[in-house]
């Protein structure tokens, strides 16, 4: 690429893709994603789609997910992290999450509150209160979440495994790390990561903590929804997205302000996911035949994002955006 070139694309760069609207574009595109995977799963599992299509649906698009990953680990950072983040998501929401509703279906339990306290509610008991009686308690905790709840201790244990790498570069590691003043060893010399495998593991992550911390302080048998503690969990979260969206809009390069704005937009979703438990708002990427509007500008923007990151002009001799 000429030195003209590279001047012409760094010109395009400043008026669309420089701090703070290249963060902010980054973490828009993440939280954009999330909404979009809801439209997903929502459609799979409440549109009436037979469960063996919806199934065989979700396995195809889980495994091109796979497939965008693996074809992103020869990447450059800016199109490995795109189609890490890309392939990542499809394999959380049509893997993962699918896997999680499926199990949860096949053993079909929940978890409601009684007046004796928490109690599982077995398939009679749910079969009668979508049948229409009021006499069983609404659940809390479908199966999926609890079977979700449970691998708490392995993303932990999975965590703390990684943790352990030298060659680890997530900032909460890192953080951790210099809180406690471990030092694992010094990074492999001329170690060049894999964005593409990077994004999925860091999107995967994320999703996981979070999903397990809301589960924590949702759940009746620890705290619950109107616990003190929870709503000092919800300041909490807060106080840390504001910081770490701060740093997010402070990001100038096109591949790194995805990767974090993966971490940012998890973190932040928790908002959101919770204002919804205590009925603040009805979620319009669920409930989207009653806001047809507001889902098509979910899903152009969305698209939209996914096309402008594609698009950002990369320096060939370093793969980083111009």
């Amino acid at each position: 690429m000429t030195t003209a070139v590279l001047q012409s694309n760094s010109a395009t760069k400043s008026r669309y893709l420089s701090a703070p609207y290249l963060g902010l574009l980054a973490l828009a595109w993440v939280v954009l994603e999330k909404m979009v995977a809801h439209i997903y799963l929502v459609t799979l599992i409440y549109a009436g789609i037979p469960s063996v299509i919806a199934y065989s649906v979700a396995f195809v698009i889980g495994l091109f997910g796979l497939v965008l990953v693996w074809k992103g680990l020869e990447q450059n950072e800016v199109r490995g992290t795109w189609m890490g983040f890309v392939g990542g998501s499809l394999i959380w929401v049509f893997w993962f999450e699918m896997y999680l509703h499926f199990i949860g279906t096949e053993n079909n339990f929940a978890l409601a509150m009684t007046e004796s306290g928490p109690a599982y509610l077995m398939k009679d008991d749910l079969a009668a209160l979508f049948s229409g009686d009021t006499s069983v308690p609404r659940p809390y905790f479908m199966g999926a979440h609890l079977f979700l709840q449970s691998s708490t201790l392995f993303c932990f244990m999975l965590m703390i495994y990684m943790g352990l790498s030298k060659d680890i570069r997530c900032r909460l590691i890192l953080w951790v790390r210099k809180l406690f003043g471990l030092r694992p060893g010094k990074p492999t010399s001329g170690y060049k990561p894999q964005y593409a495998r990077v994004a999925a593991t860091e999107l995967f992550f994320v999703n996981w903590f979070m999903y397990t911390l809301m589960l924590a302080v949702n759940d009746e048998r620890i705290l619950g929804l109107h616990h003190p503690v929870n709503y000092a969990a919800f300041a909490l979260v807060a106080v840390w997205s504001a910081i770490i969206i701060t740093k997010q809009m402070k990001q100038k390069e096109a591949g790194l302000a995805i990767r974090y704005a993966i971490a940012v937009g998890g973190v932040f979703w928790y908002l959101p996911e919770q204002a919804v438990l205590w009925e603040l708002f009805r979620e319009p990427w669920v409930y989207y035949t009653d806001f047809p509007l507001t889902t098509a500008g979910i899903l152009l923007g969305y698209f939209g994002l996914m096309y402008l990151f594609w698009k950002v002009p990369v320096n060939p001799q370093t793969g980083k955006s111009i």
